[in-house]
């Protein structure tokens, strides 16, 4: 699956390009395969508010697994490398990656008021 490699500018406004069809701010992921110097590039939108808690709640008990929930909703596999989201085992190392790239969607602010 040999394809042109993307500049980082050519990925940023495809990336801003799907935020304006979607409505939601959407981010790339890019991954590199060590033997070949492929990219393999997906794309992810920002959850909404609502999955955002769902997935910190499930997180509480199975990181992993709401991670990969949370990636299930918010990847667009239609503009995405169908190997991130794939089944086969040699595919698994991008899966995981994106799992663990989804968590870092979710991000919040840490109340550092304090009383003297």
């Amino acid at each position: 699956m040999a394809t042109e490699k993307l500049t980082k500018e050519e990925i940023e406004a495809k990336a801003e390009s799907l935020s304006k069809i979607y409505g939601v701010a959407v981010r790339p992921l890019i991954f590199v395969e060590e033997e070949t110097n492929e990219q393999i590039v997906g794309f992810v939108k920002d959850p909404s508010r609502l999955v955002k808690i769902r997935v910190l709640d499930k997180a509480l008990t199975s990181q992993m697994t709401a991670a990969s929930e949370l990636l299930d909703l918010v990847i667009i596999p239609e503009e995405s490398d169908p190997r991130i989201m794939s089944e086969k085992p040699e595919n698994d190392k991008y899966y995981l990656g994106a799992v663990m790239a989804s968590m870092n969607v979710i991000k919040f602010s840490i109340d550092t008021y304090k009383k003297k």
